[in-house]
């Protein structure tokens, strides 16, 4: 397996660990009973957000993804390859939109466009890309000789 392909898949499953810790944290405050008031106390209320309906009902079953993702891409399955850069290009352009859209603090934006970024230059790399390959595409065509 190529390095590349190793560092992305390393990548896959920091990334993934990431988002399961803020997820269980979010869950965490939840059941507490909501103790934690971050607007009361003079915060913003995109921490609401990012604590109470990102982290508990979207950032759990995405890890999941990722984390499975990875195993996939490890394999070299092409189909998980190619899942694997919609997944990241989404992550580059929607969260960065959302950031802003909710006026959060820069690095709320520009952290997972970093992240997408490095792990998108290293699975389109050619070795990447080999290692992925379908069969089919592995193999030459006769016509072409």
């Amino acid at each position: 397996m190529p390095v590349q392909v190793r560092i992305a898949v390393t990548g896959f499953n920091a990334v993934g660990g990431v988002m399961l810790t803020l997820a269980l944290a979010a869950f965490g405050v939840f059941l507490s009973g909501m103790q934690v008031d971050p607007v009361a106390q003079g915060g913003t209320g995109y921490l609401d957000f990012v604590l109470f309906f990102n982290a508990v009902l979207f950032l759990s079953p995405l890890a999941g993804v990722l984390v499975f993702l990875g195993v996939r891409v490890r394999r070299g399955e092409h189909w998980a390859w190619l899942s694997s850069l919609v997944f990241w290009v989404l992550a580059g352009t929607m969260t960065p939109l959302l950031a802003w859209v909710l006026d959060a603090p820069l690095p709320f934006g520009l952290l997972p466009v970093l992240c997408a970024v490095a792990l998108l230059g290293l699975l389109l790399t050619p070795q990447a890309r080999t290692h992925c390959a379908e069969p089919d595409e592995l193999r030459q065509d006769p016509a072409r000789g």
